[in-house]
């Protein structure tokens, strides 16, 4: 097996989950795995992950990059968690693998979802399908008549490095204000981390989720990805 370089960035606000102290310390048990792992502060979200691609990007060369990852600080993953994300990735021949991760409150609902290219509608995906989908899958897995986009979160994920769409990506939050048809404004936001996903997709990368390596994501509780849990069995969207 050829030796894997890996950039694993921590984008953080000035908190580090105790939580992610094991995850980070061990991402790799595997010898023939090298880890630089590069942090950055900043309340900015796309600008923070911006400047950690570019660190990767910039020392690409020097390290003989072949992959990168992130974790965020308020993520828990196992020890080892590197070492399963790059079997599944070989495995599955993803350009981009994301583990799933439940968003923090009771519903169980999760931010991986999918998209319809035409209209543009995203449907987040609770813990309940979650656990009735392969451990690791793609929009193809979803089985829905038109084929989607798959939407994945940027909690704990990793990608192929060597690739020359690598040096054309970037991270993007975009807003908006719409008027509904009752007449009420409400203000709209396509997260970076879907953003991203629909532009991998929209060049035709191989786009993966996966529930092999079990993570807590860590707010008032601990919210984990490893059983099916909470209110909602389907999304049933948010009104702001």
């Amino acid at each position: 097996m050829s030796e894997k370089s890996v950039l694993l960035a921590v984008p953080h606000y000035g908190e580090l989950a105790p939580e992610a102290l094991p995850g980070l310390a061990f991402p790799s048990l595997a010898g023939d795995v090298r880890v630089k792992i590069q942090t950055n502060g900043a309340s900015l979200l796309a600008h923070n992950f911006n400047r950690l691609w570019c660190a990767a990007l910039n020392q690409r060369r020097t390290l003989g990059l072949t992959h990168f990852a992130m974790h965020h600080a308020d993520i828990g993953a196992e020890v080892g968690w590197l070492d399963t994300l790059l079997a599944e990735q070989a495995r599955v021949g993803a350009d981009l693998l994301s583990v799933v991760v439940p968003i923090k409150d009771g519903r169980g609902v999760t931010s991986t979802g999918w998209q319809d290219p035409i209209t543009l509608d995203i449907t987040r995906l609770t813990l309940q399908e979650i656990h009735d989908l392969p451990v690791t899958f793609r929009a193809e897995d979803l089985g829905r008549a038109a084929q989607p986009w798959l939407m994945v979160n940027t909690g704990l994920w990793i990608c192929d490095f060597t690739q020359p769409w690598v040096e054309e990506a970037c991270f993007e939050v975009r807003d908006r204000i719409v008027r509904g048809g009752d007449g009420l404004y409400r203000a709209n936001v396509l997260s970076e981390d879907w953003n991203f996903a629909g532009w991998c997709a929209g060049r035709g990368l191989k786009v993966f989720a996966t529930r092999a390596v079990s993570v807590g994501h860590f707010g008032r509780c601990c919210y984990r990805n490893d059983a099916p849990w909470g209110q909602w069995d389907h999304d049933r969207g948010d009104v702001c």
